[in-house]
């Protein structure tokens, strides 16, 4: 009975030991996702994901498709050129794993450092990226608005609320003659420090 016991347990531990990833080279990154961005693009919705990898190999390090920076001063004639405020850059996409045919959403805009507004002063940016279908290209925020409800930095990460909707346009036709896309866009993103 004692020796049954003892058989059992050692394999128990073996079999744990294996699935428990000594399995060393076929480490795969595992994703999590860090936001999320209802979409709604011509009447269909969709869930979009911003998302936190790690890399096999390196331990403790997190690729993030969220994040926000900040740029020193670039004087140049008693002029600062640096971009202002803090840069918040998401990108998304509609799986949290990869999935290279998928579309892909990206915003870009910038916030005042002291209070988490939108800076008009630097203009945000919507790209949406269609792979494949009748609809495949880039389409870029054309008109509309962008709210931030809802900011705050917690440690080194930025918790960000809000919404963009308006038009999206084929950025491969310039005179604006090309197809337009409605979008509305609720984001609530978690973005660390880049």
């Amino acid at each position: 009975h004692g020796e049954l016991m003892k058989k059992l347990l050692a394999a128990w531990s073996a079999a744990l030991l294996w699935a428990t990833g000594a399995t060393g080279a076929q480490e795969l990154p595992q994703y999590e996702s860090t936001g999320t961005i209802e979409l709604v693009i011509d009447a269909k919705q969709a869930t979009y994901h911003s998302t936190s990898n790690t890399v096999p190999g390196q331990p403790g390090r997190l690729v993030h498709t969220a994040n926000w920076r900040t740029f020193p001063p670039m004087m140049m004639g008693g002029v600062n050129l640096a971009p202002k405020g803090i840069l918040l850059s998401v990108a998304a996409q509609p799986t949290i794993e990869p999935d290279h045919s998928a579309p892909q959403l990206k915003l870009t805009f910038s916030l005042d450092e002291n209070n988490y507004d939108l800076l008009d002063s630097t203009p945000f940016e919507v790209i949406y990226t269609v792979k494949e279908g009748r609809q495949a290209g880039d389409y870029k925020h054309a008109s509309g608005t962008l709210e931030i409800e809802y900011a705050k930095l917690e440690g080194d990460v930025l918790h960000v609320v809000g919404k963009a909707k308006g038009t999206l346009a084929d950025s491969k036709n310039k005179n604006g003659s090309g197809r337009t896309l409605n979008y509305e866009a609720n984001f609530n993103v978690l973005a660390p420090k880049h």
